[in-house]
């Protein structure tokens, strides 16, 4: 008889311990419906499974259910913590709103989970096993900091194509995986056309799934004819049926028109300073402010000492009025702006007040429209292909904009693209006979 190999005391116990907990654990998780066929990890070998999913295709519970299953697997590290898992979104907020609470989130898939967000001592997730995961951004700069020094399994990325420091924090993330034999990650994302997105999908050990918003057959017949405005449009190829827009025809700008150069320095007593000659904060408000309504395009855009123009920052979003003012005013301050210019075609001296109930002393240019987006934008877009323009980090809601946008009959508002048409032309003196310095179109 072949001798039957005994555990130690100690292990035996932590063994039957983690046993028992997810014993518990499978108790408290919710029954769970089948997976749709593009919810399903492919088999493996595999370093990365991105899904590329349309909008409301289930790639957040799809991202959920593999990292839930992950967690109360087999052990990818010895001890007490047997998986260290990396959560990342476009914002941390995303992170808890989204891959944490959502109703596909991880606290649905299985609600034995326990959350702490905020807690110096502990993980923001952990499991009854002793797994933890940890929540990160995509934001700002300090977010891409976050990245050094943690060490990870498995990384769950969400909605990859809109991070906004995707290019800085993608080889942190790489750098940091390397615990267990097989670390591993998972994306899953609407696809934008961004150059790290397309890097990933053409590497090694990289499988894609695909599946359009249709996939989900328990989508609500509301959404269902919602969507269906939009089939056929390059936004409804891309937000519905996962494609990768690249240019469109009849758009004033295409994306090799897009160049990325950083912000003009020189030097002041041996320190790098920006050098700016203007800078403009534009605003192009919403006429109403609810859940499905335009968005407030708020641009700020530069002009250098070097005769550039730059594009700084997009900050556009669905706003109330104190709302959208507040952020232009503070975008004014924190980027040392002149001026802020704001269309004043929905809501007149309204636009003025607003701004002026949040700070008084904020000069505002009121600019109105008289001429169509296509044609007000035309002369930006020549500063584009004389190559005078860049843009200081991907900003790639805005591109989309402007390189999809072709003023078709019913096409919708390109909110960020005229906010970004309102600054460049303050910056360059662009008015409705072309150069000069008139205020309107």
């Amino acid at each position: 008889m072949h001798a039957v190999e005994r555990l130690p005391a100690r292990e035996a116990a932590a063994v039957a311990l983690i046993a028992a907990r997810n014993i518990e654990a499978r108790k408290a998780a919710p029954p769970r419906r089948p997976l749709f066929d593009h919810q399903v990890p492919p088999p493996q070998p595999w370093d990365v499974w991105l899904l590329l999913g349309g909008r409301g295709a289930g790639k957040t519970e799809a991202g959920a259910r593999y990292v839930d299953d992950h967690a109360r697997g087999s052990a990818c590290i010895e001890g007490p913590v047997p998986h260290r898992i990396a959560i990342v979104s476009p914002s941390h907020d995303d992170a808890v709103n989204t891959c944490v609470n959502g109703e596909t989130g991880l606290r649905q898939v299985n609600r034995s989970i326990k959350f702490t967000p905020g807690a110096a001592k502990t993980a923001d997730l952990t499991w009854p096993n002793g797994a933890e995961a940890q929540l990160f951004g995509t934001f700002a700069p300090e977010d891409v900091e976050r990245f050094r020094g943690p060490q990870h399994c498995l990384v769950w990325g969400d909605e990859l194509a809109a991070w906004r420091k995707l290019d800085d924090v993608y080889p942190m993330i790489e750098f940091g995986l390397r615990l267990g034999r097989h670390p591993h990650m998972i994306f899953t994302t609407t696809p934008k056309r961004r150059p790290k997105l397309k890097m990933v999908m053409a590497q090694e050990g990289t499988v894609i799934t695909r599946a359009s918003s249709h996939a989900n057959t328990e989508l609500p017949e509301a959404y269902r004819r919602l969507i269906a405005k939009y089939e056929g449009t390059s936004l409804g190829r891309q937000e519905i049926n996962a494609e990768i827009i690249e240019d469109v025809t009849g758009a004033l700008w295409r994306r090799d028109l897009i160049r990325y150069r950083p912000a003009p320095t020189t030097f002041h007593e041996g320190k790098p300073v920006l050098d700016y000659a203007r800078v403009v904060v534009a605003v192009d408000p919403a006429a109403t402010a609810t859940e499905d309504s335009d968005l407030t395009g708020i641009v700020v855009d530069g002009l250098g000492h070097d005769g550039n123009g730059y594009t700084i920052a997009d900050l556009s979003g669905r706003y109330l009025p104190a709302g959208w003012a507040r952020v232009a005013v503070d975008a004014y301050h924190a980027h040392r702006a002149d001026r802020i210019v704001a269309e004043a075609n929905n809501g007149g001296e309204m636009v003025r007040e607003v701004i002026r109930a949040v700070d008084p002393k904020v000069p505002v240019t009121l600019v109105h429209a008289s001429r169509g987006k296509t044609t007000r934008a035309e002369p930006v877009a020549t500063v584009y292909e004389q190559g005078k323009w860049f843009h200081v980090e991907p900003l790639p809601d805005l591109e989309d904009e402007m390189c999809s946008y072709t003023g078709a009959p019913g096409e919708k508002s390109p909110d960020r693209m005229d906010a970004h048409v309102w600054g460049a032309s303050e910056l360059l003196g662009l008015s409705e006979g072309g150069w000069g310095g008139g205020k309107s179109w």
